[in-house]
């Protein structure tokens, strides 16, 4: 009985992890849901770029298509309005990603619906148009356009059936019996190897990306307190002062006391000070704006933000180290947009902190 039991739970268990790899594939891409939101906002700007470079090319396609239907003096027919509304529907979908994507990166996955959506109506309108021929435009649309984007599989899975199904029900009643049934057929061994390719490809560039981030996290992070460590901020130094609109501010902070508190009560109380006050800093300066220069050293960049208002941001901050009996020194020191130094900003702020850390340790020779 004790084995049958073992057995039944280890069946439940495949079964749960089979369906929870299924998952994880049709529904992120082989990735797991935390690994997937992760890179949402990676695959969001992929998929910016990929939409303004498509649309980009759909509208010139469409526009030269116009003129040549211009040129044969056969404008007023079917093929002419289909190029017309197909052009200015990549127009509504350039402009829309070239001045409103930024700003609201959930349009973006609106607009490319739109467009694959858009492009599979011309595919079918075109082959519909001439049914003594196959549809094998709308057929080849329906395995291509899903390509060029990152997107959930178990969507475009769905498109790529609806879209199969809207090509077979039509051919089925506008075509004659014998291109109806190659039609169907073809559209049927199509999507199947749509489905197949999409989630394929899906998977290997949800994986890329994932990786590249990874490695990106990893050379630009300081494990232990999760904040940016001294390459990136030497990567970005340079380009401060473009990023503000007036000024900015540089804090370089110093804790006092971990060498003396590693030695008396270890390691672990001296990271967990080091996490404790790189908390505080990132509070303040944000994720992307503190760095962990080494050791006991930090700093923080504050983009358009006043001396002064650093300086109630910091004397904030030195209480709560205070409470939790941790002492922070600290040196501010502001950079101007145009012809700003950020170099002698930075060692300026430095030169600041080692004269409080001096002052520091002379009223409190004990520490």
């Amino acid at each position: 009985m004790l084995m049958i039991a073992e057995n039944n739970d280890l069946g439940e268990f495949m079964i749960k992890k089979v369906f929870s790899r299924l998952r994880n594939i049709l529904v992120y891409a082989g990735l797991d849901r935390e690994q997937y939101e992760v890179i949402r906002a990676d695959i969001t700007s992929e998929n910016t770029n990929l939409l303004r470079f498509a649309s980009f090319v759909g509208m010139v396609m469409f526009l030269l298509l116009m003129i040549m239907e211009v040129r044969t003096d056969n404008f007023a027919n079917t093929n002419a309005y289909s190029y017309t509304l197909s052009f200015v529907a990549m127009v509504i979908i350039y402009m829309g990603v070239r001045f409103f994507g930024k700003k609201h990166p959930r349009m973006i996955l609106a607009l490319i619906y739109l467009f694959m959506i858009l492009l599979n109506v011309y595919s079918v309108t075109l082959s519909l148009l001439h049914p003594e021929y196959p549809a094998v435009s709308a057929e080849v649309f329906l395995v291509a356009i899903p390509l060029v984007f990152i997107e959930r599989p178990v969507r475009l899975m769905l498109m790529t059936i609806i879209t199969g199904a809207v090509i077979c029900r039509l051919s089925l009643i506008m075509k004659e019996p014998t291109f109806a049934d190659i039609d169907v057929w073809n559209t049927l061994s199509f999507s199947a190897l749509a489905i197949i390719a999409n989630t394929l490809l899906m998977c290997m560039k949800t994986t890329s990306i994932y990786r590249n981030h990874r490695i990106k996290y990893l050379s630009e992070t300081d494990l232990l307190t999760e904040v940016k460590n001294r390459n990136c901020f030497e990567r970005r130094l340079k380009f401060y002062p473009e990023q503000c609109r007036e000024r900015l501010v540089c804090v370089y902070a110093d804790i006092n006391g971990l060498h003396e508190l590693n030695n008396t009560k270890g390691h672990e109380a001296g990271d967990t000070m080091l996490r404790f006050v790189a908390s505080e800093l990132r509070g303040f300066f944000g994720d992307e704006h503190t760095y962990r220069l080494g050791g006991d050293e930090f700093l923080g960049v504050r983009l358009d933000a006043s001396e002064s208002e650093a300086k109630e941001a910091i004397d904030i901050i030195r209480e709560r180290c205070r409470a939790n009996g941790y002492y922070v020194s600290f040196g501010i020191s502001d950079c101007n947009k145009s012809g700003g130094d950020m170099d002698a900003s930075v060692k300026k702020a430095e030169e600041l902190m080692y004269r409080e850390k001096k002052a520091f340790y002379g009223e409190n020779a004990r520490i």
